[in-house]
């Protein structure tokens, strides 16, 4: 992927425009191509499989982590998810509007709140699982048994990397 990347037109040269020096090369900048990657993605799986139900993005996240644990508390969805609380928040007081989910003391703590999954937020669940299972499995036919292994290897290094790195600053 590194190297110039050819422009689909031709710029117009502007006086009034400045360019650093040397130019950004951000397509030689791991953290750069894993955001574009990341929104080519969301753009052909969760934006599609969200788009009839009204959910957005963070709130799909939200309701596929429940589905995939049972019932969470805000701070394991943020652990689990890399969103942070507030977007939680918003996320499940929405979730919550809809019916999706409800929220609830923890039997062992009361102080503690539970994100629970409603009859509604299952069926959504179940209703997308088929759809989010094929796109999936088209995502691994381009990777070879050997390059899946080492994805996971080297995405387990990079958000390892990226969790250290939060606790410093």
């Amino acid at each position: 992927m590194s190297g110039k990347v050819k422009e689909p037109f031709e710029l117009p040269e502007d006086e009034r425009g400045k360019m650093p020096e040397p130019p950004l090369n951000l397509y030689d900048h791991l953290p750069f191509q894993i955001g574009m990657l990341t929104n080519l993605i969301r753009q052909v799986t969760s934006d599609v499989y969200v788009r009839e139900s009204g959910l957005s993005a963070r709130e799909w996240r939200v309701l596929a982590l429940l589905g995939c644990k049972g019932a969470m508390m805000p701070a394991q969805v943020a652990a689990e998810s890399g969103m942070d609380r507030a977007t939680i928040t918003r996320a499940v007081g929405r979730l919550e509007k809809l019916g999706y989910v409800f929220t609830g003391g923890d039997e062992a703590d009361r102080r503690r709140k539970v994100i629970y999954m409603t009859d509604k937020g299952v069926a959504t669940c179940n209703e997308i699982r088929p759809l989010m299972d094929e796109r999936g499995l088209e995502f691994e036919k381009a990777l070879s048994k050997t390059e899946k292994k080492y994805y996971f290897q080297i995405m387990t290094k990079l958000q390892k990397k990226a969790k250290e790195m939060m606790v410093e600053d």
